[in-house]
């Protein structure tokens, strides 16, 4: 007889405290965009906010309302640039909740960058 309650695969953020499991019985792996750390386990959420606060921790004093969302919005388009390169621009555009425009300079940016450093 099959159970009632299949055994769920369960994680949890060390951030947030967020939790995904799967019910289907079936061997998982960790959800996608999670990392095991130095810092623990953290869902994609939490590497997204501290991503976006590094850059901004690094910003100077007196910055206003609009660079301020510049900064968080570039540091973020720049974590998914990073993180899945094969996404399309479309797709992190929509993750970041921005044009695929602003992705496509970001990601010339860090080309550009990384030929530098080469």
């Amino acid at each position: 007889m099959k159970p009632r309650h299949p055994i769920a695969q369960e994680w949890t953020c060390d951030d947030c405290g967020v939790r995904a499991s799967w019910l289907d019985g079936q061997p998982a792996t960790e959800p996608s965009g999670w990392i095991d750390s130095e810092e623990g386990r953290l869902c994609l959420a939490c590497r997204r906010s501290r991503a976006s606060e590094a850059a901004l921790a690094g910003a100077p004093g007196g910055i206003s309302r609009g660079d301020y969302r510049q900064i968080r919005r570039t540091a973020l388009i720049e974590f998914e640039v990073r993180r899945a390169p094969e996404h399309r621009d479309g797709r992190i555009a929509s993750d970041c909740g921005t044009s695929p425009v602003a992705v496509a300079a970001v990601r010339r940016k860090l080309k550009t960058a990384d030929e530098v450093s080469q």
